[in-house]
């Protein structure tokens, strides 16, 4: 295994999920760059590129499919895998199409079990 250290950056407006998936990453020995919303999330990805974006779909201000589209305009960016961590269901997303970008490798629907966070990130690392 390399001894690059994977970047995470958590997008979430709720500061108890924000904390909490960010001790979690922290604990797993992964980077984390917190964000409270897209905007802060596009002000962070013109600093850094994660090599995960953890990303909440209900945010107040700028609408995940604006963030999307923001992303799929920065070539820079075209590396990162994007996870959906959200309390929407995979269905509700795919119907306002945020599930359209190929950028999006996973799904979590909260309440979600951390081993399952931690292997969808795993996952979408390996995927590069």
């Amino acid at each position: 295994m390399s001894t690059h250290t994977a970047t995470v950056m958590v997008v979430d407006d709720e500061p108890d999920v924000l904390l909490s998936v960010n001790q979690i990453l922290d604990a797993n020995n992964y980077r984390t760059i917190k964000a409270r919303d897209g905007y802060e999330c596009l002000a962070k990805l013109k600093e850094e590129v994660p090599d995960v974006l953890l990303l909440d779909i209900m945010m107040p201000g700028l609408t995940t499919k604006e963030l999307l589209n923001e992303i799929e305009k920065d070539s820079r960016l075209a590396g990162m895998k994007i996870i959906f961590l959200t309390a929407i269901h995979s269905l509700e997303a795919e119907e306002i199409g945020l599930l359209n970008s190929k950028r999006v490798v996973d799904f979590i629907e909260k309440p979600f079990s951390v081993r399952r966070m931690l292997e969808a990130v795993e996952k979408a690392i390996k995927l590069e």
